[in-house]
């Protein structure tokens, strides 16, 4: 029987890749050959459980090839470590803390074990769930799943993966909860109830200058000038972040004790330590104390946050205008601020019409009179 060359099999190009089943292992390949190097052909491989995983493994090896790059063969885990290793020095030390933190005790217990090639957005909305399932706020959940967007599209841009299955999942809603307003005998409480504690200095800069948690961990003594009562912030979410704030007397005071108490003192040294001494504080070590604090003493229910909502809304209700609250709070432009604290505004303006009613002794002959 003469051999028929169209009953030949097709000899594949480099990198075009294939996908079969394996009945020894029992699952679907897919696999692509990259040549032959010193005698031995290369190939890359990942198995699946369906003919459709493997036809998607493909094409992600085929277009992280196609880019020239070279897919990872690690697990996310390995993968997120060696992310956090090599993208640290481009970020700030705290970024950083908290990417690790978010990898560390949320992402890597669950999907750790993941070959990172193969993870899926189902994988990541199983993540979103179990995290929402263990009380984590839904803001709280989005910053781990941006952390987690950070990092795969680094492996991208490395040409390491073919594309990001957590940009394709839906962040859980945050609803803004409404900012109430604070009053001077609630502020002068939350001082009483600091009075004495280990961070007490933290805790009245915080609703003394309305700086957020981080900016405030951020501060070294060189951004603290106690004889003009201001600290500068040097590091922010944005432009507008970068700021000197003026203080009233009694933060000041506080931070002039902390000067006097601290271990160790000089213009680079962080104004609020932790634990160790080579160690500056954790924003999770005071938002845990803050909610033992808070519960001790019997104040209302409030985030740590909610001190620099009270410094806001005291500023507010003493008249200040809405653009320079906005400077005061870093915010990058006045709308900002005129939208978190809209109703609170909307409450002074009903306040201060309803005294327009003293105005007239007499209303009904006010009103005649200005009919005549």
């Amino acid at each position: 029987m003469r051999h028929d060359p169209r009953m030949a099999r097709r000899r594949r190009r480099r990198g075009e890749g294939s996908v079969f089943f394996s009945h020894s292992e029992r699952r679907w390949i897919a696999r692509v050959s990259l040549g032959v190097r010193d005698g031995h052909r290369i190939r890359h491989r990942i198995s699946a459980l369906t003919q459709d995983e493997a036809k998607q493994s493909l094409e992600k090896l085929q277009r992280i090839y196609g880019r020239g790059g070279r897919p990872s063969r690690s697990t996310l885990d390995e993968y997120l470590a060696d992310w956090l290793e090599w993208h640290g020095p481009s970020v700030r030390p705290r970024t950083l803390t908290s990417y690790r933190g978010h990898v560390e005790r949320h992402i890597s217990p669950l999907l750790g074990g993941i070959r990172v090639l193969r993870l899926a957005p189902a994988d990541v909305r199983r993540l979103i769930a179990d995290r929402l399932a263990a009380g984590l706020s839904p803001s709280t959940v989005g910053r781990i799943i941006t952390t987690l967007r950070i990092g795969l599209n680094a492996g991208i841009a490395e040409g390491m993966l073919a594309d990001n299955p957590a940009r394709l999942v839906r962040l859980p809603r945050v609803e803004r909860e409404p900012v109430l307003a604070m009053t001077v005998r609630d502020a002068r409480a939350i001082l009483a109830a600091v009075r004495g504690d280990r961070f007490e200095a933290l805790y009245v800069l915080l609703l003394g200058s309305g700086l957020r948690l981080g900016e405030a961990l951020s501060l070294d003594w060189r951004d603290v000038d106690l004889d003009r009562a201001t600290v500068r912030v040097r590091h922010g979410k944005t432009a507008r972040s970068i700021r000197t704030v003026p203080l009233p007397g009694f933060a000041a005071v506080a931070l002039r004790v902390q000067q006097r108490r601290a271990r160790r003192y000089g213009p680079d040294e962080p104004v609020f330590l932790g634990p160790r001494r080579s160690e500056r504080l954790r924003g999770d070590s005071v938002l845990h104390h803050w909610k033992i604090l808070r519960a001790a003493h019997g104040l209302r229910p409030m985030r740590l946050h909610d001190l620099r909502h009270a410094h806001a809304t005291l500023l507010l209700a003493a008249g200040v205008p809405m653009r320079l609250i906005a400077d005061q709070l870093g915010h990058a432009s006045p709308a900002i601020t005129a939208n978190i604290y809209a109703h609170v505004a909307s409450e002074h303006l009903r306040a201060a019409i309803a005294t327009l009613d003293a105005i007239p002794e007499d209303r009904e002959s006010a009103i005649g009179s200005a009919s005549g």
